[in-house]
């Protein structure tokens, strides 16, 4: 690791501004939506429903992992390891367990909300009896991803993974959560094309309804670009600066689900 001071233009590279930027830019758009969908919903339609909570609640998570990400940088996030001070190391780190737990739950809420929306869409039995078992097996998922990133290191007081009595491979813990979060998002997202197929619509119409619904797996594109980046986030020496890539992306990532669960109810907004 380079000594502080040795090379000055070095020591003094931050992407502090891009991080900020990404992160209120995609929280500020989706909360936006958010709202946009809820006066549909309540106002125009009147009628909102349980997929209206969730996706509610997801957004408000994610506004919490924009700020812990941003508190990050705050820190050390964005920043040269070797100019970054121990303490401000176990800030960041505490920040970053923060966004972690908070990211893997607005995750699950996500999904939930798809789910839920996909049961007040579709009245065929199937799918909604596959819904909701897809909801129940993502409650019980989200608890042990939950369990394994806040208790990866033992005691979970320790923030510094070599200095814990015990600690699972953090590269295997975040490889695990982030590939089950891109199969339960294909398997969501192909939930409705079943019910879609059997509607007695012209085939013209069944692409657009089709295409509307799919918009669900440029999520899917993000996740696997975010997944990308988590090998180079683990095994550095330099983890304020190089963990950034895997920071943002898991922003716009969260960010871009909740407006593709949003978009498709704006509707009626839209027709006025």
């Amino acid at each position: 690791m380079p000594v502080p001071g040795e090379n000055p233009e070095v020591d003094a590279e931050t992407t502090v501004p891009i991080i900020v930027g990404i992160s209120i830019a995609f929280v500020a758009v989706s909360t936006i939506i958010v709202l946009l969908r809820l006066y549909t919903r309540c106002v125009i339609v009147g009628s909102p429903g349980a997929d209206d909570v969730t996706i509610a609640i997801a957004q408000v998570l994610s506004i919490g992992v924009s700020v812990a990400t941003i508190l990050q940088t705050k820190y050390a996030l964005g920043r040269h390891s070797w100019v970054v001070s121990a303490d401000g190391t176990i800030a960041q780190l505490k920040c970053l367990l923060a966004a972690m737990t908070i990211y893997n739950a607005a995750q699950i809420v996500l999904k939930m909300s798809f789910l839920l929306q996909y049961r007040r869409i579709f009245q065929e039995q199937r799918t909604r009896r596959v819904c909701a078992w897809l909801i129940a097996i993502l409650a019980a998922w989200g608890v042990t991803q939950e369990v394994l990133v806040g208790f990866a290191c033992i005691p979970t007081s320790i923030f510094i993974p070599s200095q814990a009595a015990l600690c699972i491979d953090s590269l295997t813990v975040w490889y695990l959560t982030s590939i089950m979060n891109i199969v339960t998002d294909f398997i969501v997202f192909m939930v409705p094309m079943p019910a879609i197929r059997s509607l007695q619509l012209p085939r013209r119409q069944k692409v657009l309804v089709a295409s509307i619904f799919c918009l669900g797996f440029f999520t899917c594109a993000i996740s696997i670009v975010r997944l990308f980046t988590l090998h180079g986030a683990i095994n550095t020496t330099d983890p304020t600066w190089d963990n950034v890539p895997s920071a943002y992306w898991s922003i716009v990532e969260i960010n871009c689900g909740i407006l593709c669960a949003s978009l498709p109810p704006l509707r009626p907004l839209l027709r006025r």
